[in-house]
């Protein structure tokens, strides 16, 4: 098992072991350290993720930047990419591709016009660097993006390991969200 492979593997397992209560109140304390942030006072569109395999939940974010006048984008899977698309409040979801929630009949919103996108992983390292699900979808949709989209990450401080191997194509994030603070990512030296 490969270093991906293995952390992939504890983390799950990690998060599978925190109790509804648990989940819940370190949720809501990395979504109240976003909402609270210049970050998200300042963007004008947003796109997040609906949570699987216990990722931190957006939804109080969502239902905050709908109320806030965001646009409020969501991934959905066409083939092999993952493309942005127009949520809005109580559009009825579908389970997509991996039995991920996504908009029924969306409108496609441009990449380029994005400007935060909250990236979902399994880990992350203090260089930004993280852990998906092994397919590469966010990796190349990161690389798709403007060079003044931020990329965040929202990830239980738990699931923050000390390195994480890459390869060329892996994008790190700019900035991690957990429940104890903001973490801007590291250089390696």
């Amino acid at each position: 098992m490969d270093n991906k492979s293995a952390i992939r593997s504890n983390m799950l397992e990690c998060r599978k072991a925190m109790t509804p209560l648990s989940y819940k109140r370190l949720s809501n304390k990395i979504q109240r350290l976003f909402m609270q942030s210049k970050m998200y006072k300042k963007t004008h569109s947003i796109m997040l993720y609906m949570p699987v395999h216990n990722e931190p939940d957006t939804s109080m974010i969502i239902s905050s930047a709908l109320h806030d006048n965001k646009v409020v984008l969501l991934p959905s899977i066409k083939g092999e990419s993952v493309c942005p698309v127009i949520y809005k409040k109580d559009m009825p979801l579908k389970h997509g591709k991996y039995k991920i929630k996504e908009p029924v009949h969306a409108e496609e919103y441009p990449v380029r016009d994005i400007n935060v996108v909250i990236v979902p992983g399994v880990a992350f390292d203090p260089y930004g660097n993280r852990i998906g699900y092994g397919k590469g979808y966010y990796d190349k949709f990161l690389g798709s993006l403007s060079r003044q989209t931020v990329k965040a990450g929202f990830s239980f401080s738990r699931c923050i390991v000390d390195s994480v191997y890459t390869n060329t194509w892996d994008i790190p994030v700019d900035i991690i969200f957990t429940e104890t603070g903001i973490k801007t990512k590291e250089q390696k030296v």
